[in-house]
């Protein structure tokens, strides 16, 4: 199950809880960290890596329960917190900018509530941001399906050849790598995890919203994904809870799904890198 990361260095950390698996880029300006959502591992951002790389020191981790990192049994939103502020205390060790895509993004606003001094600036990717209870555009969207087939191809000890079958039949329009990637991906996760979210009793949400998100206080970029074509936050859900603060800045990426990285590189590196430039000075 090899990571398809090129020019990185790959390198596993106890943070005295578990192991959490992490890679490290090249050293080309400002420390950039990726953190993943359900079901992906920390080469997740494949598409991207390339772009941010060239001007940034990207660190990217596998989530505990995800990829090479351990699988405690413990998967609330602040397990998670703890292992990403070791991550960036102890590998990033520099004023960073975390990125967090779907669960990974209501993770790092576990982080942001409470921040180490390393933290500089947060990038919400369609975020999980929902209250305990999901709302409709979420409990309703293609990733809840995605992670339904995911848990049977588990529960049926399938083989990544099966796994990855089962995706190309089921998402015939998927670049041909990620069925093979996501197969190795979700066969190496704790099945426990797609249990709780698909049981609704994940505890990656942040309790209210609105009360969680008005207590950042650093430059947040909350790239929201098309909830016509899959995103998971609607337009009136996200009226409610993001603040009214200049330090908030928040773009729908049309026609994106909830995948915005991976499926529409292009637009969102169109919204993401201005907005890195002026956080960074990359």
């Amino acid at each position: 199950m090899a990571l398809l990361l090129k020019g990185f260095s790959d390198e596993t950390v106890d943070t005295g809880e578990v192991e959490i698996g992490y890679s490290v880029g090249p050293d080309n300006g400002p420390t950039l960290l990726l953190a993943h959502g359900v079901t992906s591992r920390r080469d997740s951002f494949l598409s991207v890596l390339d772009v941010l790389t060239a001007k940034y020191r990207v660190v990217t981790m596998d989530q505990r329960g995800h990829g090479y990192s351990g699988h405690p049994g413990e998967y609330g939103r602040e397990d998670h917190a703890r292992d990403i502020n070791f991550i960036l205390e102890n590998v990033c060790d520099a004023p960073t900018i975390l990125w967090g895509h779907s669960m990974g993004g209501a993770n790092s606003v576990g982080v942001a509530i409470n921040p180490p001094s390393q933290l500089k600036a947060l990038v919400l990717e369609d975020a999980a941001v929902f209250p305990r209870v999901r709302p409709p555009s979420a409990s309703n969207s293609p990733t809840m399906s995605m992670f339904q087939i995911s848990l049977d191809l588990i529960d049926a000890d399938a083989t990544v050849e099966e796994a990855a079958a089962r995706f190309r039949e089921a998402y015939p329009n998927w670049p041909d790598y990620i069925y093979g990637w996501k197969a190795e991906s979700i066969l190496q996760m704790d099945a426990d995890i797609l249990r709780n979210v698909i049981g609704g009793t994940s505890s990656f949400s942040p309790g209210d919203p609105a009360e969680t998100l008005a207590r950042i206080k650093c430059p947040v970029l909350l790239m929201q994904a098309d909830p016509t074509a899959g995103g998971i936050l609607a337009d009136d859900f996200l009226a409610e809870v993001v603040p009214d603060s200049d330090d908030w800045t928040v773009v729908k990426i049309e026609g994106a799904g909830h995948n915005i990285h991976r499926e529409h590189s292009e637009l969102l590196l169109s919204v993401v890198l201005p907005w890195l430039e002026t956080q960074s000075g990359a």
